[in-house]
């Protein structure tokens, strides 16, 4: 429904002055460079586009990029989205410093089939050329590429680049279609206006898909962070479309707060308004292999000797490349205090600015100069915990999210936890939307807890289990005392557990009439209790006073004086009676009845849905002193009740679920 569409992006790479802009216009007709500067000086500065129209009517993307040091953060950005590369050394000068350091960009990006091309063949005897083909062979081995045939040419060849052409497209032929799922995100490497149209924004399409009339945010770290614009009219893959979707390059025409002075390179748009930036993500990272290489006084024997890269270090500063954002940042080891070249380990990345990612993006990280590659990884998550994060339990969470589908990670991070997993953060730090995770929950036979979190069938059963075992044990050990409040419960069964998926099982054991409560006190249904005589006798004087002072009950001194007792027995009487489910602690020197908790808690909640719930206007309505009132107040909320916002509060649930 928008004509041609790409199933491949392909980059270029390699030192500068090697031929890839020439190789480009051969393979497309099109000269790649734009800029003023580049076509005076013959030099590639910034990331170029064209396109190749297969027989099939698919078009692939060609990204050329810079070849001189200076502008290694511009091959980045250009590199970031590539399905294969096209890594060219000219036979005369041989592989140089950036053909390695962009090849080690390449695959720290997950570029795999590298594609390797030995050009100016015409400016050298055969005998030198071979010597070239075998070095770029050498090399590719070494960073462990699959085997593609070395196209050696020249740009005026016209057979043997139509050789190459054929290469590329049979490959393209053969590459899975990019899976299109998640929100629609794009990383912004360039902005411009046109006479007649406004602001276009263009890149490319990381993920997910959108259509002309739709509306897209800005994610960046400027104040217009947050601001939408309408997407008036879409070009993918240099032709005009209805749509676009990922792994497409695309040029989108924005109407709305959005102009070209705040869209930057490094900056998003995506579809999903309520994505957040971060400055700490924690990721899984490998340093270079071959930044540090230098071919020629390296030939013979010191890649044996292991000097192929430098060692990364604990705290190391370096430039952080992800999309195409260049941001300064510190690398904090969560395991160890350095990593070998080569090496897999666990990093946070903490970073100067804010930025946005999720898991599975990659990205590169160079030293604090910017002269050179020192490493690279991927995402594994965006929004960590800010405390604990070399603690063995947060380790083992992220070892469960190394996988290479949100699938998987999902499935391994709710294998590792008591609670499952909170769905909201999942589709944050997965990128999935409504429709998607509703999916992997289904897929997943999960069972979802109000659509915020979700537990493994074997979990849930697990969990009502240990709650019916904990009260086994409690009536076992307690026979005259009829249960224990959730808290205790909940502590008994393991405090990991939160609360909210706790709650939600001792609720179904109650649906099921697995679990009786009475008040705030939980039993198992078959248990039964009942009061000695002499504690029927205080009770029946307890529940006397107590009734008869209405919302403001007793103090315990009152109380002991009424049964005669100091107050340490007092004490013991009454959290017998708490057990029992006959009233409920609310403070040390407070016991209230049941019914009055409860018709205490409708006045909260009726104030509250009438206007504003304050210590005040509940003081007023109730009749009861301030300091009781301020004391009741702050129960509601240890029970989860109410919730305090600054001086007021609101009711989180019913009444009547509590008492």
């Amino acid at each position: 429904n928008y004509g041609c569409y790409s199933r491949m992006i392909i980059a270029t790479a390699g030192h500068v002055d090697h031929g890839k802009t020439s190789l480009v216009k051969a393979l497309t007709g099109t000269n790649t460079d734009r800029l003023p500067e580049e076509k005076k000086r013959g030099l590639t500065i910034d990331i170029g586009f064209a396109y190749l129209k297969t027989k099939t009517d698919e078009k692939l993307a060609f990204i050329d990029v810079p070849g001189h040091e200076k502008f290694v953060r511009n091959t980045i950005a250009g590199v970031g989205m590539a399905d294969i590369a096209l890594l060219i050394v000219a036979a005369d000068d041989g592989l140089m410093p950036q053909s390695l350091e962009h090849l080690a960009i390449l695959r720290l990006m997950g570029v795999v089939n590298i594609i390797p091309v030995v050009s100016k063949t015409d400016l050298v005897d055969s005998a030198r050329a071979l010597e070239v083909q075998e070095q770029v062979r050498s090399v590719l081995n070494q960073a462990g590429c699959p085997e593609h045939d070395i196209h050696a040419l020249a740009v005026t060849d016209k057979p043997k680049v139509a050789s190459l052409k054929t290469h590329i497209t049979q490959l393209a032929s053969q590459q899975p279609v990019r899976a299109i799922r998640g929100y629609f995100r794009l990383a912004i490497d360039r902005s411009f206006t046109l006479d007649g149209s406004g602001t276009v924004a263009t890149g490319t399409v990381i993920s997910g898909q959108i259509e002309k009339e739709e509306s897209v945010t800005l994610i960046s770290d400027g104040a217009a962070s947050g601001k939408s614009a309408r997407v008036r009219s879409i070009h993918a893959q240099n032709t005009s479309a209805s749509e676009t979707k990922a792994g497409q390059r695309c040029a989108l025409n924005l109407s709305g707060e959005l102009h070209k002075s705040v869209l930057q390179r490094g900056g998003w748009l995506t579809t999903n308004p309520s994505f957040q930036s971060t400055r700490l993500v924690d990721v899984v990272i490998t340093p270079a292999m071959f930044s540090d290489l230098n071919y020629f006084s390296t030939r013979s024997d010191a890649t044996k000797s292991g000097k192929r890269g430098g060692e990364l270090r604990q705290w190391t500063p370096a430039h952080f490349h992800i999309g195409t954002a260049d941001i300064p940042c510190r690398i904090a080891l969560l395991a160890g205090s350095s990593l070998a070249p080569g090496e897999r380990g666990l990093a946070r990345l903490i970073c100067d600015k804010d930025f946005v990612a999720v898991h599975g993006d990659r990205f590169v990280l160079r030293d604090q100069s910017a002269r050179k590659t020192i490493a690279g990884g991927t995402v594994l998550d965006p929004y960590p915990p800010r405390r604990g994060r070399g603690k063995p339990q947060r380790l083992r969470e992220l070892q469960a999210m190394d996988a290479k589908t949100p699938s998987q990670a999902i499935a391994n991070m709710i294998e590792l936890s008591e609670s499952g997993v909170k769905l909201p953060r999942c589709a944050q730090q997965f990128n999935l939307q409504p429709q998607e995770i509703e999916a992997l929950t289904v897929q997943q036979d999960l069972v979802v807890i109000g659509m915020n979190w979700a537990v493994t069938q074997a979990q849930a059963v697990d969990l009502k289990d240990r709650i019916k075992q904990v009260l086994h044990q409690f009536h076992q050990d307690n026979p005259d005392q009829l249960g224990i409040d959730s808290i205790t419960i909940r502590r008994l069964c393991s405090m990991s557990i939160d609360l909210p998926v706790f709650e939600y099982f001792l609720h179904e054991l109650i649906s099921c009439s697995e679990v009786a409560r009475n008040a705030t006190i939980y039993r198992l249904s078959e248990h039964e209790a009942s009061l000695s005589a002499a504690n029927q006798l205080s009770w029946n004087l307890v529940s006397s006073r107590m009734e008869s002072a209405g919302y403001t009950p007793p103090r315990v001194v009152e109380i002991s004086e009424a049964l005669s007792k100091t107050a340490d027995e007092t004490y013991q009487v009454l959290n017998h009676f708490v057990s029992h489910g006959k009233i409920i602690k609310v403070t040390d020197n407070r016991y209230f009845l049941p019914e009055t908790l409860l018709q205490l808690a409708s006045m909260a909640e009726d104030l509250s849905n009438k206007d504003a719930l304050s210590v005040a206007e509940f003081r007023t309505h109730s009749g009861i002193g301030r300091n009781l009132v301020v004391e009741l107040l702050e129960y509601f909320d240890r029970i989860r009740f109410t919730q305090r916002i600054g001086n007021q509060r609101s009711v989180l649930m019913s009444a009547d679920e509590l008492f």
